[in-house]
């Protein structure tokens, strides 16, 4: 199959998914009931949400910041706020992670680091990102009935987590001996005059370098401890939005640990392909999360589409920063629209100090 092909089974395949856990999700709802969910959620606890959320997204940035000021120590904090922005943006309204492509390749220059070394950052919060809200999820599981959850979810959660752990590891233990046999392949692929002539054992140990360099960075136990304890403060920040929706539906009375289970499992199900956005899959397990509980269907559909609801601001932010230049351009922009005022304001006066002399 050709590129576009398989990019276009993907996206149908994520489409389809969409559609049936959303089907999952309303069907044989009580649209009058789902309504009157809906006018109890306060202003006041959207407003608190949303700044839960909001805060949880500053924690990413300054996350990331750390990651690749390990290896580019003169990086500005600020710098990385277009780049990170833009990319969750491009997350939530287009198909296949078309974001991270963004963040590895398209801001190298403000992140002063090559792609790989971006995309290895990448992989470093993705497995960060999978081991908390594992152990979210399986702490929840701890006080759950058995049987509650989908055996199918449960065990793609395992793997998750296992592959999530063992990636650490790798990243920690595994890069001096990756090194050496980098350069074997390099030396391998050298052995092909083609490639050789066309320069590619150099540009394959160039990459890799740059992407063993950033998965390196957690060999540090300080740098280790930073990205964990700035994880855990992001999806703390996450699951009290939850809590805070939850509170105004009654939704967690008697079950305090079902905004979290359901933070984890709408989280986590984000891995499964699907339509732009996460449409239909983060909204079937958010409410997945309530209705285990014994909460009312209807409640646990109007807390996890408000929650999804949320992403709306900081995504329409994300892709303002997408869409307008760079500071140092719009700096430049400024100064030639105050440029051009100025010389249209002289032309305009001097007609008028002509005719007073």
């Amino acid at each position: 199959m050709t590129p576009a092909a398989v990019r276009c089974t993907k996206l149908a395949v994520g489409l389809a998914a969409a559609a049936g856990f959303a089907w999952l999700l309303l069907n044989g709802l009580d649209a009058a009931a789902f309504g009157a969910a809906l006018d109890r959620l306060s202003a006041s606890s959207l407003v608190a949400a949303l700044a839960f959320m909001s805060a949880a997204h500053g924690v990413r940035i300054v996350r990331w910041w750390c990651t690749l000021r390990t290896l580019e120590p003169e990086l500005p904090l600020a710098s990385c706020i277009r780049p990170f922005l833009a990319g969750m943006a491009l997350n939530n309204v287009l198909p296949l992670r078309a974001g991270d492509a963004l963040r590895t390749v398209g801001f190298r220059r403000q992140l002063r680091s090559p792609a790989m070394r971006i995309l290895g950052t990448l992989a470093i919060e993705r497995a960060l990102d999978v081991l908390f809200l594992a152990a979210i999820l399986f702490i929840c599981l701890l006080s759950l009935p058995e049987g509650k959850l989908p055996q199918a979810f449960i065990t793609a959660a395992v793997w998750m987590t296992a592959v999530a752990l063992l990636g650490l590891l790798a990243c920690a233990l595994f890069p001096p001996h990756a090194r050496h046999l980098l350069e074997r392949a390099c030396a391998g692929i050298g052995r092909f005059p083609r490639a050789k002539g066309r320069g590619w054992p150099q540009a394959a140990a160039r990459h890799g370098t740059n992407f063993l360099g950033a998965l390196g960075v957690v060999r540090s136990a300080w740098t280790m401890l930073s990205l964990v304890s700035l994880s855990g403060v992001i999806w703390a920040c996450e699951g009290m939005a939850f809590v805070v929706l939850a509170a105004d539906l009654h939704l967690a009375a008697g079950a305090p640990m079902a905004p979290w289970l359901s933070l984890a499992a709408g989280s986590l199900a984000t891995a499964v392909p699907s339509a732009p956005g996460f449409v239909g899959t983060f909204d079937y397990f958010a409410a997945l999360g309530f209705t285990v509980w014994g909460a009312s269907p209807e409640s646990a559909a109007a807390l996890a589409i408000t929650i999804h609801a949320l992403w709306l601001p900081p995504t329409a932010v994300g892709l303002l920063c997408y869409w307008l230049p760079p500071p140092a351009k719009f700096k430049g922009l400024i100064g030639r629209v105050a440029l051009i005022a100025n010389r249209m304001k002289r032309q305009a006066t001097f007609p008028k100090s002509k005719q007073t002399f």
